[in-house]
């Protein structure tokens, strides 16, 4: 297996951006409102990022967007114009579908909704198949191809993306295909 590396623009964390608004959501367990401002904390990113999302229409939109520089930095133009709003937009919603990170749905892991927002998702995909496809014992390349209904050269091309942009390690991927196995009910 890949050891997963954090890098810049992957969600570090996600929280609750207010206090209740009265007493009666202070016990031990608060839902958010739907409406609510989420807190969004960006791996190498040295500011907060306070949004309020609208799921109405075919993708979540950020409706209000506050910057919090972290102590001794500033937000300037550069850091404005390089806003991940997707990324944004969709951790919030995800925080708040899950009544504030309270439970999770099956197949949720660390690296679900981590891929950084520039990573072409078919490389992305590869490499999470081939992650997958290792702990499992099964042949990578063909798993690939099959899952992504491509073949396998253009899944040999995937896999060699997804080595140089770092999302697999490449000592993990085998030489060769694995050897076929005899069929011991013979």
């Amino acid at each position: 297996m890949s050891t997963t590396r954090r890098q810049t623009g992957d969600v570090e964390s996600v929280a609750y951006a207010d206090p209740p608004p009265d007493h009666s959501g202070t016990g031990p367990f608060r839902a958010p409102r739907p409406d609510e401002r989420v807190r969004v904390r960006l791996h190498g990113h040295p500011r907060t990022y306070v949004v309020r999302v609208s799921t109405s229409g075919r993708e979540p939109r950020i409706t209000e967007l506050t910057i919090t520089a972290d102590d001794g930095q500033a937000v300037d133009y550069a850091a404005l114009r390089s806003i991940p709003a997707r990324r944004l937009a969709y951790s919030a919603v995800q925080w708040l579908a899950r009544a504030g990170g309270a439970f999770a749905f099956p197949g949720d892991q660390a690296e679900t909704h981590t891929r950084p927002d520039d990573a072409d998702p078919r490389v992305w995909d590869a490499a999470q198949i081939a992650d997958r496809a290792l702990a499992l014992g099964l042949p990578v390349r063909q798993t690939v191809a099959d899952e992504l209904t491509i073949s396998t050269r253009t899944a040999d091309r995937l896999l060699a993306k997804a080595k140089a942009e770092g999302f697999i390690d490449a000592a993990d991927l085998p030489k060769r295909p694995q050897p076929r196995q005899k069929d011991t009910n013979r």
